[in-house]
């Protein structure tokens, strides 16, 4: 079986070795190009189609302009890539929160009044409906929300902190002197 894995990775690898001439460069101009722009991030946020089109046009738009605070730097580019992504987290886990927050409250106060949950096997009560939904909440949706928020504000302080660093073509340059004359 190791074999076979071998021999077919190996197959793989030669296939591809016949496709890299023109096409790899244009694939990589490609991926590059969706790099800059931005699409490229938001196609591996929600698999392209999935995501929200009016929170790809929020995340493109915040990634922007921290491009245009912060700079293109590689390290910048990561931070930023990873604040972005931190926020479009924080934002679907809010949504999550917020609908099962207005389930707690048709529970509450619709219609129907609380209610026992049936399992697998009928006749077995495994608790009210809204006890779970409070114990989601609690347990793990808050929890999640607040997660997503301490990465995001980590990657954000980590922008400060690479602008509050000197440039490094700067410390490596060599000194000038100049003469100033009256």
């Amino acid at each position: 079986m190791v074999q076979a894995l071998n021999d077919n990775s190996l197959a793989v690898v030669r296939a591809m070795r016949r496709f890299r001439n023109e096409a790899e460069q244009q694939q990589v101009e490609r991926v590059l190009t969706s790099y800059e722009d931005g699409s490229f991030l938001i196609d591996r946020l929600g698999a392209g189609l999935a995501v929200d089109q009016d929170l790809a046009v929020v995340l493109l738009n915040l990634r922007r302009r921290l491009i245009d605070e912060y700079g293109d730097t590689p390290v910048v580019m990561m931070l930023i890539d990873r604040a972005v992504a931190a926020y479009q987290d924080f934002i679907r886990v809010t949504g999550w929160t917020g609908n099962t927050a207005l389930m707690i409250e048709a529970e509450f106060f619709g219609r129907d009044r609380p209610r026992a949950g049936l399992r697998d096997r009928p006749g077995e009560i495994r608790g009210l409906t809204v006890e779970e939904y409070i114990k989601r909440l609690g347990q793990d949706l808050i929890p999640l929300a607040e997660r997503c928020g301490r990465v995001m504000r980590e990657a954000l302080a980590a922008l400060e902190t690479v602008r509050a660093v000197p440039s490094s073509a700067v410390e490596r340059s060599k000194p000038i002197s100049l003469s100033i004359r009256r």
